[in-house]
């Protein structure tokens, strides 16, 4: 029902760089947006642990469930992708100004593709084992990992966006390589915004309804056993990560330049939120139909929403405090560990005689402290890690 991803930082996106406009203050927002995003998912992964028909295949699930906890996780599960490869694509151009080709693709093997590898290949099989022993199946951990998890258990846990957000990066890097007149920013804008963002969502919403005989919005499909994506919601990776670059370029978002309006797009996420997710709850369906609904629906929820918060992040949240600072320098660092600190503890308290809410911010207070913890205390301090993390 839900991705399992996550936010990169600003070391892996490259938003840690400035605002990518030179002369310019850096875009305090987008740092807050991105380190909200992901506490976000951490409330995402949490909430699949006690919402109603969790998906068969998640690492533990408790049983005392709620429905509330299905409404967080179909409401937080559209847009946050979304608004991380947006913001990974604002800030892709000015790191290739200041790094060239070679800088930009070095950097992103390193801060992207090094935590990748390690995390599919050592992570995710021991997370993805935790459904077994949730479950209480018996196979021991070396068998799952050399027969089950190469097979019908193949996943990559949070670890699948690193990957895509690597080769959108390699591609971009051979693009400007052959074009690099594609960086320059026009003297002047040269589109309408509203054109761009219509545009992200023709895309998804065409995209979903021609893989709709195929696949459903929650389906998970590895391409070569490389990367693993949602196809009917892959189109939108590229086209928000586009929109981030044409917006850097354009002058928008930042400055004096054009910043998408509260009272047009918070009003416009509420009603294709309420659209969408009365849609998930009464109408879904794996027939044709019903999927080009509903990836119609996911579409404009996921293009409003993400405009809404970059809307709102822009008039309440573009300051810097400690706070602020604090957790957007840990973003990647939360991000990447805190499965190994959330499932765990939801398996532990299985079974308590406490209401499911109860275990839940529990789960997810001691989560977020704990991944703050790890994250400044060994990632951003250990010689090797903090040129990653």
């Amino acid at each position: 029902m839900t991705s399992t991803g996550g936010a990169a930082p600003a070391s892996a996106t490259g938003a840690g760089s400035g605002s990518g406009l030179a002369g310019r203050r850096r875009v305090f927002y987008l740092d807050n947006l991105r380190a909200v995003a992901v506490l976000a998912v951490l409330l995402l992964h949490a909430s699949i642990c006690y919402m109603v028909a969790a998906p068969q295949w998640w690492y533990v699930v408790d049983p005392d469930v709620s429905t509330a906890f299905t409404v967080i996780v179909l409401i937080v599960d559209v847009p946050v992708m979304s608004a991380m490869f947006l913001v990974a694509g604002y800030f892709a151009v000015p790191s290739w100004r200041r790094r060239g080709t070679g800088g930009l693709v070095t950097e992103k093997l390193i801060r992207l593709g090094a935590p990748w590898v390690f995390g599919v290949l050592v992570l995710a099989p021991a997370l993805t084992y935790l459904s077994y022993v949730s479950r209480g199946i018996p196979m021991p951990y070396l068998q799952f990992w050399a027969t089950d998890f190469w097979g019908p258990r193949y996943q990559q846990s949070v670890y699948w966006f690193l990957g895509v957000l690597l080769a959108l990066f390699l591609l971009l890097g051979v693009v400007l390589r052959l074009r690099p007149s594609l960086a320059e920013r026009p003297a002047a804008p040269t589109a309408e915004p509203w054109r761009a963002v219509l545009a992200v969502f023709v895309v998804g919403a065409v995209a979903a309804t021609a893989l709709s005989p195929f696949f459903g919005l929650d389906d998970w499909k590895p391409v070569a056993w490389v990367f693993l994506v949602q196809p009917a919601r892959v189109a939108l990776y590229p086209s928000f990560f586009v929109l981030g670059i044409h917006a850097e370029r354009q002058g928008w978002l930042a400055g004096d330049g054009w910043r998408p309006s509260v009272r047009a797009w918070i009003p416009a996420s509420l009603a294709t939120g309420i659209a969408y997710l009365a849609f998930r709850v009464a109408g879904y369906s794996a027939t044709v139909p019903a999927r080009i609904v509903g990836g119609v629906l996911f579409a404009a929820f996921c293009v409003s929403a993400v405009l809404a918060a970059l809307a709102g992040f822009s008039r309440w949240a573009d300051r810097s405090t400690r706070g602020w600072r604090t957790l957007a320098d840990n973003a990647f660092g939360i991000y990447y560990v805190h499965p190994l600190v959330l499932y765990p503890g939801a398996l532990l308290l299985v079974g308590l005689a406490v209401p499911g809410a109860l275990k839940a911010v529990v789960v997810l207070a001691v989560t977020v402290g704990l991944s703050l913890a790890i994250s400044a205390g060994v990632l951003r301090r250990a010689p090797i890690l903090r040129r990653v993390f």
